[in-house]
């Protein structure tokens, strides 16, 4: 980490915030008692050795460290939601098809499965978040063929924009973003399957 970055990242934490706050103390305790010139350099005094001394024993990259790393998880939680929002319009769905309505289910039921293994690793997966995605942007296209082709045949008119084979390309799609994201739950929760982790726990 360059010393530009360390610096702001520790200003900010919660020990440097600590840090600074004992140091103006001592600055306003030193001012009130000698002069306010001494209290400010009695303050700049106290925050340079508390930045040299915290450098010197680790705690001072521990907490920059740590701080990058909440920062790094705040954006990811802010990624989540959006996640979410696509994974809840998904469950939300209502394909007449059973075939596809089940597969798409079924991908709104991976993803809530990959949202908490996610959370709980504090790590995401952007391919299996795509796929959540895609799976969403799949099911749209085909609610809308569907809606056009009854539309169409409702009024007696000619396919104006034919989509072939519509059923198993959409099936094909959503298999395989699918089974993306169980991937990417499995990984984050350790790389067992469940038939793994039951088995390891039978040994136990």
């Amino acid at each position: 980490m360059e010393l530009r970055r360390y610096i702001a990242l520790y200003a900010v934490s919660p020990l440097g915030i600590a840090l600074s706050a004992a140091s103006a103390a001592a600055g306003v305790a030193v001012g009130l008692a000698v002069s306010p010139l001494a209290g400010a350099a009695a303050c700049l005094i106290a925050e340079a050795a508390a930045f040299a001394i915290a450098a010197a024993t680790g705690i001072g990259p521990k907490a920059a460290v740590a701080e990058r790393d909440r920062r790094a998880w705040a954006e990811s939680a802010e990624r989540l939601e959006a996640v979410k929002r696509d994974r809840d319009r998904l469950a939300t769905m209502r394909l007449p098809d059973d075939e596809i309505g089940s597969l798409v289910r079924l991908a709104a039921t991976r993803g809530a499965s990959y949202l908490a293994a996610s959370r709980n690793a504090k790590s995401r997966v952007p391919q299996a978040e795509e796929a959540l995605a895609d799976c969403l942007s799949v099911a749209d296209l085909y609610l809308k063929e569907l809606d056009a082709a009854s539309t169409e045949r409702r009024h007696g008119l000619d396919d104006a924009d034919p989509f072939a084979d519509a059923k198993g390309r959409a099936k094909a799609a959503l298999i395989d973003r699918a089974a993306i994201i169980e991937k990417a739950t499995r990984d984050l929760s350790g790389g067992l399957s469940p038939a793994d982790a039951m088995e390891i726990k039978e040994r136990l």
